[in-house]
């Protein structure tokens, strides 16, 4: 089953709020049903595909016979206009699946053998193309809630996440690799890539206090260590919305914002949109034990871990107000704009407030 196709539409760019033209659960545009079916040799027929998130990229589920075997993210032009830095990410997934690191999704490649397939649109516009194989489980997002004791989930990802840093210092990469950084001019900068913060709806009062508290934390970055040991490959986006968990199974989604930066960047990454919530401090504390367990962390990391949590929260307040296909949902997207302002008073109060 697909969607019909409007005329001059592909049925996936430039969608307005919530999610555009497809919604969750919503069949792929023909186009794109057709397109997937040929790169990975699916029999149409038998195939159903099937949008399961729409952010920067589109996000759907493959089923054969009605039974989930696949998912497959497709990359807007926009977003992602060639195929290296794709086949960069799939090459770090497959050497930590190799490793037995952590455990990651296994890719599938289409029919001709390569890691990625670019499709064309009906406007000849090209999308990326990366599937993997399916995986039960939920998102631990979802799990935490019910937990009578999270904070074992928040340390295993930290314990997680100095594995994957481990494994990156030990990585030898392809001489074709190529991710980008994430440097602060990148999460915060004019130029930033998921939006400006300043454009949120507050006071002027509150948009100066923002000003201020991401002037302390490039400040507090100027000096930070690009040691190896300090600066290197990150997933960049380890939240819990990243991690599926079945039974005690933890694995590690979501490679696309993967790049170069400080490794506590993960930490930063970690606490995206609750930085405001009362039971931020405990989550880093608890994130930053596990860590620990297999990597050292320095009162410099701590400090530089901090300051990337303040400009990491004002990143996705860009992204959050500038993209209604960004940020979280319900009553917590609502939170972010005055929420960053709490989290920004907190930071100029103690520059080391969340793990102190």
């Amino acid at each position: 089953m697909t969607t019909d196709d409007t005329l001059g539409s592909t049925g996936l760019a430039d969608p307005g709020p919530p999610s555009g033209p497809l919604a969750p659960g919503a069949p792929a545009p023909r186009w794109l049903h057709a397109a997937l079916c040929a790169a990975w040799g699916w029999d149409p027929a038998r195939t159903t595909v099937d949008l399961l998130a729409l952010s920067h990229n589109a996000t759907f589920r493959v089923s054969a016979d009605g039974a989930p075997v696949a998912v497959t993210r497709v990359a807007r032009p926009a977003y992602m206009d060639d195929t290296a830095a794709v086949e960069s990410e799939v090459a770090w997934m497959t050497a930590l699946g190799a490793a037995g690191t952590v455990r990651v999704p296994t890719t599938v490649p289409p029919v001709d053998g390569r890691d990625v397939a670019m499709v064309a649109d009906p406007e000849d516009r090209h999308w990326v193309c990366l599937t993997w194989r399916y995986l039960p489980g939920a998102a631990l997002d979802d799990v935490l809630p019910g937990l009578a004791h999270p904070d074992a989930w928040h340390r295993r990802v930290g314990t997680t996440a100095a594995r994957l840093h481990e494994h990156a210092l030990a990585f030898h990469r392809p001489r074709d690799f190529v991710r980008p950084t994430w440097e602060p001019a990148d999460m915060v900068g004019p130029d930033s890539r998921w939006g400006a913060w300043e454009q949120a709806c507050l006071p002027s009062a509150d948009l100066a206090l923002l000003g201020r508290a991401r002037s302390a934390a490039l400040d507090a970055l100027h000096d930070a260590s690009r040691a190896p040991d300090a600066w290197g490959l990150v997933h960049a986006d380890l939240r819990p919305g990243n991690l599926l968990v079945d039974g005690d199974d933890l694995t590690v989604l979501d490679f696309d914002d993967c790049g170069f930066s400080w490794f506590v960047l993960d930490l930063a990454a970690a606490l995206s949109y609750v930085e405001h919530l009362p039971d931020a401090p405990g989550r880093a504390q608890a994130w930053v034990a596990g860590y620990q367990e297999v990597r050292p962390l320095t009162r410099q990391d701590a400090r530089t871990a901090c300051a990337l949590s303040m400009l990491r929260r004002l990143q996705l307040l860009g992204r959050t107000v500038t993209d209604p296909r960004g940020g979280p949902s319900g009553a917590l997207r609502a939170e972010q704009p005055a929420g960053s302002v709490l989290v920004a008073e907190r930071y100029l109060r103690d520059p080391a407030w969340l793990l102190a």
